[in-house]
């Protein structure tokens, strides 16, 4: 079975990192194999202009079977590296929850995409796709002029806010000719 572990990095640097260490765990020099995930997320300006951002700045996700925590020291090399969470010694992998989330937002590949969403007359939203449509997750900001939804997500022992852009869909009324 598969174990997802938490690297802190440094903000700013995670990109640099995975690639880094990737290549390690990649190579037959590397004491264990995995994948690094840097989770980010397609956001839109009111004017259009798109770019991306983190989705949890300065959180590199591991993907491993490995379990013996003394293959794991060479990733405090790379550089950026803080610390292994929720804490370095023993190190834990991630709970069942988190690793849900995280799989969830691993079905759009590490950059999440503008997420569909409806209101209904009483501007309760709902979202349509994106990594979040079979979470539980909880709305606590809608801001229609921006189209931004900031939701909130229990992950790794805490409250986590995720903004996302979205793009309204309306229901179409059939009318009879």
């Amino acid at each position: 079975m598969k174990n997802f572990y938490c690297i802190w990095i440094k903000t700013g640097e995670e990109n640099k990192y995975v690639k880094e260490m990737q290549a390690i765990l990649d190579s037959n020099l590397s004491p264990m194999s995995g994948k690094l995930y840097f989770f980010q997320k397609q956001m839109r300006l009111k004017k259009g202009k798109e770019y991306i951002e983190p989705v949890f700045p300065g959180y590199v996700f591991l993907e491993t079977e490995e379990t013996s925590s003394e293959k794991f020291f060479f990733l405090r090399n790379g550089s950026g590296f803080i610390k292994f969470l929720p804490q370095n010694s023993p190190l834990q992998a991630l709970s069942l929850a988190d690793v849900a989330i995280i799989g969830s937002i691993l079905e759009y590949g590490t950059i999440i995409p503008v997420v569909h969403v409806t209101f209904d007359v009483n501007d309760r939203i709902q979202l349509l796709d994106g990594p979040c449509r079979n979470l539980s997750a909880k709305v606590i900001a809608v801001n229609k002029r921006n189209k931004r939804v900031n939701i909130d997500v229990e992950f790794m022992n805490g409250s986590r806010v995720l903004g996302l852009t979205y793009e309204e869909v309306r229901k179409v009324e059939q009318t009879d000719k």
